[in-house]
């Protein structure tokens, strides 16, 4: 466990937050289903536990890490690091969150800290956040964390209703 403050930490996600990831996804499937592929295809408790596996291995291979953000005891959400590319030191960050946890800048501390530890522990040199042009919290969050714009992707990340195009943010190690 990785503690971010007093009532927020980072856990390695693992298969037992399956029914959590569950439950925020029918409580927010409308939501999240909007900007994340896998809520229509993968929202319930198997799927999530098949994702769980697919985490232990990418962790076990130093290809990135999955956490999930705990919140008083209680899950909350998720951040990863993915796409690691270690010929070139890059990789990419994402993240969702509970509508019940957001405005408090929960998210924002999160993804400052699985930075850090990319940049720490991974020996990533260039973060990588992509968000949807129109998904203005998570073009915020990644602003707030410390990453700047460097273009916009067009046609970039798919989504149920067709393509979005997708705003490049980017962070480099210190």
């Amino acid at each position: 466990m990785f503690r971010i403050d007093d009532g927020v930490a980072l856990v390695p996600f693992h298969a037992g937050f399956a029914p959590d990831v569950a439950a925020h996804v029918e409580r927010d499937r409308e939501r999240m289903g909007r900007w994340l592929r896998w809520v229509e295809h993968g929202g319930g408790e198997d799927a999530v536990r098949a994702f769980a596996a697919t985490v232990e291995e990418r962790r076990a291979l130093d290809l990135g890490d999955n956490f999930a953000i705990v919140v008083d005891g209680a899950f909350a959400g998720s951040v990863d690091i993915h796409d690691v590319n270690r010929a070139h030191a890059v990789a990419a960050v994402g993240y969702w969150l509970g509508s019940a946890y957001g405005g408090r800048g929960i998210m924002t501390r999160a993804v400052r800290a699985v930075s850090e530890l990319a940049f720490a522990q991974h020996g990533i040199h260039r973060l990588e956040l992509f968000a949807a042009v129109g998904n203005h919290p998570s073009r915020a969050v990644a602003e707030r964390a410390g990453f700047s714009l460097e273009t916009t992707l067009r046609e970039r990340l798919w989504a149920p209703h067709g393509f979005d195009d997708a705003a490049l943010y980017v962070r480099f190690a210190p």
